[in-house]
């Protein structure tokens, strides 16, 4: 797990000490970083409009903002055991439970105050080659209800 340590964080935690890790289904897929990089979709201006007037009328200044928006994850748990695999995902799982989450992502220089939303049952364990390591992975739906923005 030496690979993965200091990649990315929640609530101060590696997750590479619980044994887990981001993974990609598929050699070259980025859809992690693509979730973690995606700018929220914003939210729409006030407007009013007049029926005795074309179109619409708004502020003289806009001031962009974002609406809340949804970052899935895919996780995977990786221990030497079966027995330690289910104690490594037992903790990941109580970690993200419990509430509000600061998740952090240096590479990507991010932090982002967010909850569980939800999660996916694990998939089918595989063993590492090699290693004898027992890995398995999961779809975590995490909530940021104020997006990350410049303007902050």
């Amino acid at each position: 797990m030496e690979v993965e340590e200091g990649l990315l964080k929640i609530n101060g935690t590696d997750m590479a000490s619980l044994g887990c890790f981001l993974y990609e289904e598929n050699a070259g897929d980025h859809t992690n970083y693509d979730s973690l990089m995606k700018p929220p979709k914003m939210k729409e201006y006030t407007s009013v409009s007049y029926r005795e007037l074309d179109g619409e009328e708004l502020p003289e200044t806009l001031l962009p903002r974002y609406e809340a928006r949804d970052i899935t994850l895919k996780m995977a748990v990786v221990a030497d055991t079966r027995a330690g695999w289910f104690e490594n995902y037992n903790a990941v799982l109580a970690l993200l439970k419990s509430g509000w989450l600061t998740l952090e992502v240096p590479e990507i220089g991010r932090v982002m105050k967010v909850y569980l939303k939800e999660y996916t049952r694990y998939s089918q364990f595989t063993t590492i080659r090699n290693t004898g390591q027992q890995v398995a992975g999961f779809t975590v739906t995490l909530r940021e209800p104020k997006p990350f923005s410049n303007s902050d």
